[in-house]
């Protein structure tokens, strides 16, 4: 895989979303998951640690730009009716990141569904997501046989299967589904599958665009940003902005190295978190943080909700809320 790839899919989607001031919080959690990859020492690929994912998600809750309740819920747990039935919006992009850091597609499928159900376990998402990731995954690597590739794959994925390798990592149990879990399932499962056979289907809004991408590389303005990405991928096409984020670009290069095997996990790896409380600091004191790393306050100040913190770190000014 060529590093411009991630560049034409990721990186435009940063430029955009950085422009779309109220869709920051896609940006924010796809960076957080980025920050929490982690290479493996006892084999050929990135995974997610989940203990630093769950810490930068606390975290994001502070300064977040936006929300939306699959990934509030998923920090206090409040409701197992919005984790079972709700569709978590940000996982279109966060999932990215976990298929370009990685070349083997049987890790980037367990890495995928894994993450999926830290913060919903809504079926339609688990499908739609798995089969969006494959899709990166296809084009990247210039498979030409991407929807003969997604039937074997739909067709292959039992809920049988999936409930017995993945059930640890629901975080409600299937069985409080509200409905059949299973006959969802597989309701869902043969619609996508006449969806891959050319008939039309009211779900599955971004995996029907990525399909007109796949087919007939068709490109509308009203395509969802993920749909856009491909798009851009497919047809190696960047959308060069003067005012792009060296961070962003940053990212993106890791990513790649990520991929290359050229990260060392010793180097990744926190023995001891540090995470001191924000908002205890004053103005101009300067600190460290195992998430943030080295940080100064530049302004403080009583608000009418509480303190807000402006902080200037390697990757930007955050400003955060209490």
């Amino acid at each position: 895989m060529e590093e411009r790839k991630i560049n034409n899919f990721l990186l435009n989607i940063f430029n955009v979303i950085n422009e779309e001031k109220e869709r920051n919080y896609v940006s924010e959690i796809t960076i957080l998951t980025i920050k929490s990859l982690m290479p493996s020492r006892e084999e050929i690929g990135t995974r997610i640690d989940y203990e630093r994912f769950k810490k930068e998600i606390e975290l994001w809750y502070l300064y977040r730009s936006g929300e939306n309740s699959s990934l509030l819920n998923s920090i206090d747990f409040s409701s197992k009716d919005v984790y079972l039935n709700t569709i978590d919006d940000s996982l279109y992009i966060r999932l990215a990141p976990i298929v370009f850091s990685n070349k083997n597609w049987d890790i980037i499928k367990k890495e995928v569904l894994k993450n999926i159900l830290y913060t919903t376990g809504n079926i339609e998402a688990i499908l739609e997501g798995l089969l969006i990731s494959k899709i990166i995954f296809l084009i990247a690597y210039n498979d030409k046989n991407i929807i003969l590739e997604l039937k074997d794959e739909i067709i292959s994925f039992s809920q049988i299967g999936f409930l017995e390798e993945y059930s640890e990592f629901f975080r409600v149990s299937a069985a409080e589904y509200s409905k059949k879990f299973i006959v969802d399932f597989e309701r869902n499962r043969i619609e996508i599958i006449n969806l891959l056979n050319g008939i039309s289907s009211n779900k599955f809004k971004v995996l029907k665009e990525s399909l007109m991408v796949v087919e007939k590389n068709i490109l509308k303005d009203d395509f969802h940003i993920f749909s856009k990405g491909l798009y851009w991928m497919k047809n190696n096409i960047y959308l060069d902005k003067k005012d792009s984020l060296k961070f962003h670009k940053d990212l993106c290069h890791y990513i790649w190295s990520l991929n290359r095997g050229r990260i060392d996990p010793n180097i990744l790896t926190i023995e001891k978190y540090y995470l001191p409380d924000i908002f205890s600091f004053n103005e101009g004191d300067e600190f460290y943080h195992s998430l943030l790393n080295k940080c100064k306050v530049l302004k403080k100040e009583n608000i009418s909700e509480g303190i807000k913190v402006y902080l200037a770190t390697k990757s930007g000014i955050y400003i955060f809320k209490k």
